[in-house]
């Protein structure tokens, strides 16, 4: 594309019409975006119209109930959601500084780095930054990355799921992450040596299929011969796996480092059994070739400060 050529698009497009797109990706449905855009059907059916005629391709294939999105839809849409997510951010940030604020870190974490790593380097660049506002999502790293590529989040502590992944963020690594099969204490499984053909029949807690946990989980089942649970409750909260765990006889599959202070008080145990290796290395990831803030690098420092320590 020429220069001339991208001029052109950015002249063009306006926010109005990334909404749009957005919006009819999540409805699938021109009188649903149209309503909640506050504008009749036809004027948003000829926005739609005007886009595709403007990039000279068809986005939406229209059916009769709902409308289909095009492989060029999707990437408009997946551009148009980082567009969008950037703008609201912009305004949360300017919203900030016009009432005397110092800026917003948003983090999204892997269970593992949660409960030991992310609360001192949280505490740190907190004590250095005392008003700025940090905020932190714990999920799987498919999850998370997700979130990071379209700039829900400024930073992930967590792993690359994908190869394909190595082209958008950047990756630093900073530790293994081991697991362990936890039951609550007193877990009738407790009183002697179970085999992997035994715990499966037991009701478990697991991540989704997508997740790197559950990932290792299956092949070391599938290396042992032994068949998946199928007694299962799938949840990436590692909040209610533990309540979960706690209040009945579940098993769950969890980063060691959650039980530490968990096992310490009591209230759970994890078994003598090993599944697998321990997961690969997680980081702290960012999205590649985008200027990293002074906050989202003070604190990246600090986390690789706190690992070597």
């Amino acid at each position: 594309m020429s220069n001339d050529s991208r001029i052109h698009v950015k002249g063009w497009l306006r926010i109005k019409h990334l909404v749009l797109l957005v919006t009819l990706d999540e409805s699938r449905n021109l009188h649903a975006t149209s309503r909640h855009m506050n504008m009749s059907q036809p004027a948003a059916s000829k926005m739609l119209k005007d886009i595709e005629t403007f990039f000279g391709m068809t986005l939406f294939y229209r059916q009769p109930r709902h409308m289909e999105i095009t492989d060029a839809g999707r990437l408009l849409v997946r551009y148009a959601r980082s567009i969008l997510n950037d703008t609201d951010r912009l305004i949360d940030d300017l919203v900030s500084l016009r009432e005397g604020g110092y800026g917003k870190l948003v983090i999204g974490s892997v269970p593992g780095a949660a409960p030991l790593l992310l609360p001192k380097a949280i505490t740190s660049i907190k004590a250095r930054r005392p008003q700025l506002a940090v905020s932190l999502f714990e999920n799987s790293s498919d999850r998370l990355l997700a979130d990071l590529e379209y700039k829900r989040l400024d930073v992930v502590i967590g792993r690359v799921t994908e190869h394909a992944q190595h082209h958008l963020f950047d990756f630093m690594p900073l530790q293994a992450e081991p697991v362990s099969i936890v039951v609550r204490a007193e877990h009738p499984l407790c009183q002697r040596l179970p085999g992997l053909g035994e715990i499966v029949r037991w009701p478990w807690v697991l991540h989704p299929m997508s997740s790197p946990m559950r990932g290792l989980f299956e092949v070391a089942l599938a290396e042992a011969g032994v068949s998946s649970p199928r007694n299962v409750v799938e949840t990436t909260s590692t909040q209610t796996t533990l309540q979960l765990v706690s209040s009945s006889d579940a098993i769950a599959l969890l980063p060691t480092s959650v039980l530490k202070t968990a096992i310490s008080a009591g209230k759970f145990t994890a078994l003598p059994l090993v599944i697998g290796e321990p997961l690969g290395y997680y980081g702290v990831l960012t999205r590649k070739g985008e200027e990293i803030s002074d906050v989202v690098g003070e604190f990246i420092d600090i986390l690789l400060m706190r690992d070597d320590a």
